[in-house]
């Protein structure tokens, strides 16, 4: 609820920066900013409109009693001194997806990690006493919803190989 608020003064207060979707059909969209839940993504064309955003949502945080999680904050503004600055390809995660300094998803090294993490809670859950059936649906809820998570953050394409038919 307080994170509104927020949003509602940097929309206020600092340009937007236009998104453009690499399907010609797709409606681009303009913002600074994207919120999901606790977690806060700043956009400005130019590194003094980052470090302004910055100084709003440091005094925003303070009146209302929020603090940032510097372990899980990065930058690539060099003179930013409330976070990592990221240099060269260095990663950092959003939503749990790893991305590289330019915003681009690592799209394999995310993949073998919700591989990874599948195979893991389904010898987890193979290891219990269900039955068949049981099994089954708790792999699909457990193991596998993994990729509803990620399928449209890294735009998972499924992909099928037939052969000798």
């Amino acid at each position: 609820m307080v994170m509104d608020s927020l949003s509602r003064i940097l929309n206020a207060m600092f340009p937007k920066v236009q998104i453009n979707q690499q399907d010609p059909n797709m409606l681009t969209y303009s913002t600074n900013h994207l919120f999901f839940i606790d977690d806060l993504r700043i956009f400005a064309l130019k590194e003094d409109v980052v470090i302004k955003m910055m100084e709003a949502i440091d005094e925003f945080f303070k009146i209302v009693g929020l603090e940032m999680n510097l372990e899980k904050s990065a930058s690539n503004v060099k003179s930013l001194f409330c976070c990592e600055t990221l240099e060269g390809v260095q990663r950092y995660r959003y939503l749990g997806v790893l991305e590289n300094r330019g915003s681009n998803v690592l799209k394999s090294k995310v993949m073998n990690s919700i591989l990874g993490n599948v195979k893991k809670r389904t010898t987890m859950l193979s290891k219990t006493k269900l039955n068949s059936v049981n099994l089954f649906h708790a792999i699909n809820e457990y193991a596998i919803s993994l990729y509803n998570y990620y399928i449209r953050i890294i735009k998972i394409v499924l992909t099928v190989k037939y052969d000798n038919f």
